[in-house]
């Protein structure tokens, strides 16, 4: 019974990584040229959360610690960040509305760092 629910939480897993994918990642949505660069930056962080949460579940299903799942929430949200930035066409502001620098830094890409970062250490020394 253990083994059957696990399949079907994959199940439901891989439609969460696939069917989001599927339906955002087009002309439509992430792509769409009529969308501003910092919308399309925030509809790539989605797919990237509901992706890397996914997958962390996935591991999580067949291998459990709670160390790893503290360090998967900040790490998927704010790792996906980085994925939007890669991303061609997306941007950490619109003019007339730019984030914050410090240090020439945009805010919305220093404050990832830093937490991905901490939630890494914490994850190694805390395991």
């Amino acid at each position: 019974m253990v083994i059957t629910g696990r399949v079907i939480l994959t199940l439901a897993l891989v439609g969460t990584i696939v069917g989001p994918i599927l339906a955002d990642w087009n002309r439509s949505h992430i792509f769409n040229d009529s969308w501003p660069s910092h919308a399309r930056f925030h509809g790539v962080v989605a797919l990237g959360t509901a992706t890397l949460m996914s997958v962390f579940a996935l591991w999580q299903l067949w291998a459990a610690t709670a160390v790893a799942l503290a360090a998967a929430v900040p790490i998927t949200y704010w790792g996906s960040f980085f994925i939007a930035l890669a991303v061609p066409g997306t941007g950490v502001d619109d003019p007339p509305h730019p984030v914050a620098r410090p240090a020439g830094i945009p805010i919305n890409v220093l404050v990832p760092v830093v937490v991905v970062v901490l939630a890494a250490i914490g994850w190694l020394l805390g395991r």
